[in-house]
């Protein structure tokens, strides 16, 4: 088999693996220049964590609770820009979105710019079963009151810093959270994108984790997907991003997937609608995700994504510098992004791959053949 060759455009893995599985993102961006190697090993400590608390779930409640408690684990993790970590909007004020997804039934519910909620993935839990099932802030609200869900002071120390540090430099966007710790190559890719950007950018004093999102396969061949998130950063009041829509979070009967990144660019693109129907009309789901990444380059898109498909396929792809992703299968198979792993682990992956060459980001022998050049395809290999 010819494999295309590296380019800088975009990263790509996909393994086949047993199902039943669980894969989680904390987020795409830039963040290996202002970040620590320790920073970025407890990075992947606490995805594999929150896929294993899915798999756990898993068990009990199939996919449904699975990406509900992964999703969970993360909201109630300050470190990650989602629940308790969510960043402030302009004026000061949390506002979150949260987005879940039924293959079975193509069935979408979501809440945008809740506040106070820690957990906004519960919410779009509960309107799964309702016929409104996409509620607004004041909306979201009336579900708490009526659920006699408490309103919490979700503000921590370090996101109130960042914002009264964004507000004293007339900044108007953290880019921090919206693309992780961006290197200027990033930024000017963005401000190319006609993405308001701020002119002075300094790097984060505190480790950011982003976006959160999560896949499941259960042993009923049942795919859901969950994405939550607190926003951009520093954006303006009731701005709204992919998170909440099937842009960004999106299963079907034949696969689930999760976006992180710019939302406008998410949004834009519909990347996970063009994944979708890829896959649908019989595409692998490798090249699914190299041709709408080969599309996301022409638009100078900045974003990840995860996927998972109904045959045991999961993948990811991102057009960053890197995305922290884990999963866990069936077998009990731990998987990292090679930035989240120590550096024993990631030498021994890399060992490995040297002896498989034939076979790419764990494609099998008899894959789809590669179509397309262009992007640089990680021998990434699982982490036991």
């Amino acid at each position: 088999m010819s494999m295309p060759k590296p380019s800088p455009g975009f990263s790509l893995v996909t393994e086949r693996i047993s199902a039943p599985v669980v894969i989680v993102h904390g987020g795409a961006g830039t963040y290996l220049q202002t970040t620590t190697e320790a920073q970025r090993i407890e990075r992947g400590e606490r995805l594999i964590h929150a896929a294993q608390v899915g798999m756990e779930a898993l068990g009990a409640g199939g996919a449904r609770e699975a990406v509900l408690a992964a999703v969970g684990a993360m909201e109630d993790d300050p470190r990650f820009n989602a629940g308790w970590g969510s960043r402030l909007q302009s004026d000061g004020v949390i506002r979150m979105s949260a987005a879940l997804m039924s293959g079975p039934a193509l069935r979408s519910s979501a809440v945008y710019n809740v506040q106070g909620c820690r957990n906004p993935s519960q919410l779009a839990a509960v309107l799964q079963g309702r016929g409104d099932r996409n509620l607004d802030g004041e909306g979201a609200r009336l579900l708490m009151d009526e659920l006699g869900i408490a309103v919490e002071d979700l503000r921590t120390p370090q996101n109130i810093a960042r914002w009264e540090a964004l507000v004293a430099g007339a900044d108007h966007v953290d880019r921090d959270s919206a693309i992780g710790d961006a290197d200027d190559g990033a930024v000017r890719a963005a401000k190319e994108a006609n993405i308001v950007v701020p002119e002075d950018l300094l790097p984060p004093k505190e480790d950011r984790y982003g976006t959160v999102g999560a896949l499941a396969l259960d042993l009923e061949g049942a795919l859901w997907a969950c994405t939550s998130t607190g926003g951009r950063g520093h954006e303006a009041v009731g701005r709204v991003s992919d998170t909440p829509t099937p842009a960004g979070n999106y299963a079907s009967g034949e696969v689930a997937i999760s976006a992180t990144g710019f939302g406008e660019q998410i949004l834009d693109l519909n990347v996970a609608g063009r994944i979708a129907t890829r896959v649908t009309d019989g595409l692998s789901l490798e090249n699914s995700l190299r041709r709408t990444f080969d599309e996301v380059l022409l638009h100078k898109g900045l974003l990840g994504v995860i996927a998972l498909t109904r045959e045991g396929v999961v993948g990811y792809a991102h057009s960053t510098e890197a995305c922290g992703v884990a999963w866990v299968d069936a077998d009990g198979r731990q998987h990292v992004d090679q930035h989240g792993r120590p550096p024993s682990a990631a030498s021994n992956a890399n060992a490995e791959g040297d002896a498989a060459v034939g076979l790419a980001a764990g494609m099998r022998a008899d894959a789809e053949p590669e179509a397309e050049a262009g992007c640089d395809v990680t021998d990434d290999d699982d982490v036991e």
